[in-house]
């Protein structure tokens, strides 16, 4: 009995024994696990730094396109999960190109035919018409054609404009008054001034359209033989916008009553009135009508990037507006809002670009880029094919529910399945979250076939102001800024219109200056896109039509 306790008490101390050591174990592999979670979150946040490190160094470094490389692209083919599963697999792909004849190669004849054109002959003198060996006159044979093409230096000189008054002697003898006619000197749109409409036209082009900020304008016109202070050519500048402020209106008008607006912001450094500069942002914020035809373009300098901004801009507007994913834009009432897929595709883009081999190949934003870029497939095949035609949108439209809609529709579940499994601070967990909150809206995308895929447009159209900005690099003054978004605004409309844009500044002072009235009716003739303008204001070029930055 004995033996038997021993043996029992034995077997209780092993128990408890092996008892305390898998506790032990169970408390140490909590341990590891813990620590394996921690060296996991710790990998995750170095990689999303890393990232951000890189995005920044790309954005200030590295170009701007977001084409994939050709082992990048061969790489989609992971994406059959979540592919559109209706589309037949090809047996044999027959790919036929066309290509437009670029400007480079249009001859210098098609180039130059707009020109005036003046012929100079080169002849014998009628002495010297004679043969030097038997003295016979000599018979033209053939001709040779040598075409230069001319500049004419810019030139300044006074116009000085004498008016006479003149009075009839004989009722000044009749009835003792004179009968006294003057003669009325032409019309200027700034009247104290002695600037022409042409001088105008030119330094407002110079600034505007070339970026040439007015300190550079101020030695172009000294050698010249002009002494024309940058504070002069300011002076103009805002006297010139004020008198466009009608024509402004008009544009503002006819930009709210469209049914589609595409709209984007950008930064402006102004100096306030004790000439310092602000601490606080400024901002240039533009919209711009979505269809192709009659295109208007519409700054508005803001002190703030406030949503009431848009929100007051676009109160009378109730139509389809298309921006980024800003915020701000929530704001703006009675509108559908529809975002923009290069926004989107961009977040995507800034992954994949960064990988390859293994990496890229098990890469699940691999998928996403893959959606966007068979959506901008479809709109490409529908724009080489449809483009031009009458029935363009319809067209669009129509193709759009077909192709499109299926690709979208599958994009919103591979970003629900996704978020899921991916961390929140990742970039593919940042792209999806951002997927999230716009794809929704494509649906009114597919709902009109002139919505556009894309916001480019305006980002297209604010780009002068960026470009000019890296020159002038800030506004004087408020109402500087003020100026400067009424003159880009129908500097870029005249531009998106086809229109030679130092010609038409000029036609539109000579009209404004005339105009007793200028209500809507009757500036409407005179604007960037009416059919009244005469054939010499267009751009005669068209391979520079339309070209885009």
């Amino acid at each position: 009995m004995d033996g038997l306790n021993v043996d029992k008490q034995l077997d209780e101390k092993t128990e408890l024994i092996i008892s305390k050591m898998e506790k032990e174990i169970e408390l140490k592999e909590k341990e590891l696990a813990s620590k394996d979670q921690e060296i996991n979150n710790l990998k995750n946040e170095l990689a999303f730094f890393k990232n951000q490190i890189l995005n920044k160094n790309k954005k200030i470094f590295g170009k701007s396109s977001e084409h994939i490389k050709d082992n990048q692209m061969s790489l989609f083919d992971e994406a059959e999960k979540y592919s559109d599963t209706k589309v037949a697999e090809p047996t044999i792909e027959e790919i036929t190109y066309k290509r437009k004849k670029s400007s480079s190669y249009v001859g210098k004849k098609d180039n130059l035919a707009h020109l005036e054109r003046i012929v100079i002959e080169h002849k014998l003198d009628e002495d010297k018409a004679f043969c030097d060996k038997c003295h016979n006159e000599l018979t033209v044979i053939g001709t040779k054609t040598k075409e230069v093409l001319k500049y004419k230096p810019a030139e300044l000189y006074i116009e000085e404009h004498i008016t006479y008054s003149y009075a009839c002697k004989s009722c000044e003898e009749i009835d003792g008054n004179a009968n006294i006619i003057s003669i009325k000197a032409p019309n200027a749109l700034l009247y104290k001034s002695m600037a022409s409409h042409e001088l105008l036209s030119h330094v407002i082009n110079l600034k505007y359209q070339y970026a040439m900020p007015l300190y550079r304008q101020e030695t172009y016109f000294d050698m010249l033989g002009a002494s024309l202070s940058r504070q002069t050519l300011s002076n103009w500048i805002i006297a010139t916008a004020d008198e466009f402020e009608a024509v402004y209106d008009v544009m503002k008008e006819k930009l709210l009553e469209s049914h589609y607006v595409q709209a984007d912001e950008t930064t402006v450094v102004v100096v306030d009135s004790k000439g310092q500069d602000s601490k606080a942002k400024k901002y240039m914020w533009l919209y711009k009508t979505g269809e192709w035809k009659n295109p208007i373009i519409l700054y508005d300098y803001q002190r703030t990037r406030s949503s009431t901004c848009p929100k007051e801009f676009l109160k009378d507007f109730s139509g389809v507006l298309q921006t980024d994913g800003y915020q701000g834009y929530n704001s703006v009432e009675n509108v559908k809002h529809i975002y923009c897929l290069a926004h989107i595709r961009r977040k995507y883009f800034e992954i994949v670009s960064k990988l390859e081999g293994e990496a890229l190949k098990n890469s699940r934003a691999v998928i996403g880029f893959n959606f966007c870029e068979q959506l901008y497939k479809i709109e490409k095949e529908l724009k080489e094919k449809y483009e031009g035609d009458d029935d363009y949108y319809k067209k669009r439209h129509e193709i759009r529910l077909e192709k499109s809609a299926p690709i979208i529709e599958e994009f919103i579940k591979y970003v629900d399945i996704e978020l899921n499994n991916a961390l929140p601070r990742s970039p593919l967990g940042q792209a999806l979250e951002y997927s999230k909150k716009l794809l929704p809206t494509f649906r009114t995308f597919l709902t009109d076939g002139s919505l556009e895929i894309d916001n480019n447009g305006a980002e297209r159209a604010i780009k002068p102001f960026v470009l000019g900005r890296k020159n002038w690099l800030m506004c004087n003054t408020p109402k500087g800024a003020r100026s400067s978004a009424v003159i880009y605004s129908i500097v870029e409309t005249a531009k998106a219109n086809g229109l030679v844009v130092e010609k038409y500044l000029v036609y539109l002072m000579d009209m404004l200056c005339n105009l007793e009235n200028k209500d809507t009716d009757t500036l409407l003739k005179y604007m960037p896109w009416s059919n009244e303008l005469p054939d010499k204001l267009k751009l005669q070029n068209k391979n520079l039509h339309g070209k885009k930055d």
